[in-house]
């Protein structure tokens, strides 16, 4: 456990996070080993990245220990901690009065990075919402969720939504034959690029297959009613949170999507909040989200401000190289690298110093 003294000095810069992978369920981890700069980068089940995290995963058929998917950042002795232990010993000054009101000293807001490598797919699922969340699993967070593509395979795709109304009935009797395939049929499908977004609701039924590369901000949960457990390492009764396949399914939406909300949507453009001679942040997801999460991208040419005030959030660094230049020593910044912006930090300037534009995620909490 860490010393105080050591905890505050972490308090005068932006603090970086250290890398969090663990073992899934589902096979992959090249893209996501390739985005972090590990070496020898391969598909080994190593497919989640927990980035920004003060949750326990839990991944069915595998080993859960108590601090699974939560953060870590690394003190000036170079010992690896918790996150937790930086909020836990400083809320007022990493999280804010306001939040931890309402949230403790929890982040309140989940980033991951996920990746799906070859023959590899995620199962057929869906999330509750914040309120059937609430009601049956004693938690006021559900799993809205966005994606943020930032690596693709040949022949990427994924599955959202149904393409006319289904009955629960009969997506019962699929389920239960584990025709994957048919379900498939009726939902549908999009091929994701490189730098799109999605914002998808709790209730819509989705899943990704081979190839997709996601950085994904979300809910604090890992809220996943899995309808495939055939050639995965868990079973049927792994797949519904507890609550049993007859509440499990309720939580899930079988109206029509209509493919103007998919195409219009699920799946955003980009708006304009603020330009900085060269550089601009566009914000990702829709306004609503804010009770959720919040989402932008900075383009960095040049020189971004970055003004205090603006609470404590999460940037992660999808292309480019620079650093972060304020009352602290130069922090430098590239691909895969994040750090967690406390509440109290002043505010800070990012600088491009490479020959292209940086492209930086920035996640924020919900609203209080």
């Amino acid at each position: 456990m860490a010393s105080q003294t050591d905890l505050k000095a972490m308090l005068a810069a932006p603090v970086a996070l250290a890398p969090n992978t663990y073992l899934h369920f589902y096979n992959g981890g090249k893209l996501r080993a390739e985005f972090m700069g590990e070496p020898e980068p391969k598909d080994d089940y190593y497919s989640e990245e927990w980035i920004f995290s003060t949750n326990r995963a839990i991944t069915p058929g595998r080993e859960n220990p108590p601090d699974k998917g939560f953060s870590r950042v690394q003190l000036p002795s170079g010992e690896v901690v918790l996150l937790k232990e930086l909020l836990d010993a400083f809320p007022e000054e990493t999280l804010g009065g306001a939040h931890v009101v309402k949230y403790g000293t929890d982040l309140g807001v989940l980033l991951k990075i996920f990746d799906v490598g070859e023959g590899a797919h995620i199962p057929i699922h869906w999330h509750p919402n914040p309120d059937f969340a609430q009601e049956h699993l004693n938690s006021p967070f559900g799993k809205n969720e966005a994606w943020i593509l930032i690596g693709t395979r040949p022949g990427a795709k994924a599955w959202i939504g149904w393409k006319e109304a289904v009955d629960k009935a009969e997506f019962r009797r699929l389920m239960e034959a584990q025709d994957v395939q048919t379900l498939r049929s009726l939902m549908h499908v999009v091929e994701p690029k490189v730098g799109e977004v999605y914002f998808l609701r709790t209730p819509i039924v989705h899943s990704l297959g081979t190839g997709l590369c996601v950085l994904e901000p979300q809910e604090p949960t890992d809220w996943n009613i899995l309808a495939e457990w055939k050639g995965f390492p868990y079973d049927r009764e792994d797949g519904h949170l507890g609550l049993g396949w007859e509440l499990a399914v309720d939580a899930a939406e079988f109206d029509k999507l209509e493919s103007d909300y998919l195409n219009n949507y699920i799946r955003r453009t980009p708006a304009l909040v603020r330009e900085e001679g060269d550089s601009r942040e566009d914000r990702i997801v829709p306004e609503e989200a804010s009770q959720y999460f919040g989402c932008s991208r900075l383009t960095v040419a040049s020189t971004l401000s970055m003004p205090a005030g603006k609470g404590f959030y999460c940037l992660v660094t999808l292309d480019g190289e620079g650093k972060l230049r304020g009352d602290f020593d130069d922090i430098p910044l590239r691909r895969g690298k994040s750090v967690f912006i406390p509440r109290c930090l002043s505010g800070y300037d990012i600088v491009s110093t490479g020959d292209e534009p940086m492209e930086i995620i920035c996640c924020y909490p919900p609203t209080p």
